[in-house]
């Protein structure tokens, strides 16, 4: 009886080990990047008290400040990205994000309204660049060779924090 007993106890505790360790999830730290929402509210009212009454003045209409994309098409756009680069042998990766607009009379979803889109870039090393007195730091360079990012939706009337 002992002996069941304590067999019993041992696919007992190994069963609840194993569930244990599976149930671990690792623990992902934000980036050294990420703010407080507090500080990105402040950042947006810096920007809609100092730039957004200039342009909604100089456009004549309120135009969006916010853009969304899911992280679905953002995790897919950053796959590609490591997979095109990769076959065109770069490394070091980022992704530049421009503000831009969509010409007046054109077919894109929101005519004469602000997008924006990101770019792939690669950080070049250039050897030649560091000689002389002062060296040059290196830089990220667009890859102009891979698609770059549009279409994220555009809040309108603007989404504030």
């Amino acid at each position: 009886m002992k002996l069941k007993m304590s067999q019993f106890l041992i696919v007992i505790l190994s069963v609840l080990g194993v569930i244990g360790f599976s149930s671990c999830e690792e623990i992902i730290p934000p980036p050294q990047q990420s703010i407080p929402i507090e500080e990105a509210e402040e950042l947006q009212n810096e920007f809609i008290e100092t730039r957004a009454g200039i342009l909604n003045d100089s456009l004549g209409f309120t135009d969006t400040r916010d853009f969304w994309f899911s992280l679905d098409t953002l995790k897919q756009y950053i796959e590609y990205v490591e997979q095109e680069a990769a076959r065109l042998g770069k490394q070091n990766l980022g992704i530049r994000i421009y503000f831009a607009a969509y010409p007046e009379n054109s077919e894109y979803p929101q005519p004469g309204r602000a997008t924006v889109f990101m770019v792939p870039t690669s950080l070049e090393d250039d050897p030649t660049l560091k000689r002389g007195f002062l060296p040059i730091a290196p830089t990220n360079t667009n890859i102009d060779s891979i698609q770059a990012l549009n279409y994220g939706h555009g809040g309108q009337p603007p989404n504030d924090i």
